[in-house]
């Protein structure tokens, strides 16, 4: 018998690692986006936090310093993108924080949408990468699943703000 010096993979070989290969991208590309999901969302529930953590600590300084509080939700209905103001009235003072706080993240990166009542507390704050944003971060009662995410504008329990 002759031997042959012909090196390489026959075209079974070929067939059963392909047959492998998408077999293992079936399972983990799902996995692999469910992760994506959940960081989003982590990221907007972050953001969401420091909207309201700057939004109160702004207006319990300036209730501390004797300042009126007036009640606002900024952001509409599908939220707003921070910007600076130049006013020095209450509410100018308080979105001047959020958009300080936020201003690292680059100006048109996300919405941002919150409310403070009569006495200068933050009731509820939101923040999504854009208007009509599949993922919405939301502080405080923040959602851990991505597929049961708020929609901009609906809070806890889904009451509107």
């Amino acid at each position: 018998m002759k031997k042959s010096n012909q090196k390489g993979f026959t075209l079974v070989e070929l067939v059963v690692v392909i047959a492998i290969i998408g077999i293992l991208a079936a399972i983990l590309v799902p996995t692999m986006m469910n992760y994506v999901k959940k960081s989003r969302l982590k990221s907007a529930n972050s953001n969401a936090k420091l909207i309201f953590t700057t939004s109160n600590n702004q207006a319990a300084d300036m209730v501390a310093e004797g300042e009126d509080p007036t009640a606002f939700t900024f952001g509409g209905t599908n939220g707003a993108a921070p910007t600076a103001k130049s006013g020095t009235g209450f509410q100018d003072k308080v979105e001047n924080a959020v958009y300080n706080a936020l201003k690292d993240n680059g100006d048109g990166v996300g919405v941002a949408k919150y409310a403070i009542n009569a006495e200068g507390e933050v009731t509820l704050a939101q923040w999504a990468t854009g208007t009509g944003a599949a993922i919405v971060g939301q502080y405080p009662n923040p959602e851990k699943d991505p597929d049961k995410a708020h929609t901009m504008g609906t809070g806890f329990n889904g009451k509107s703000f």
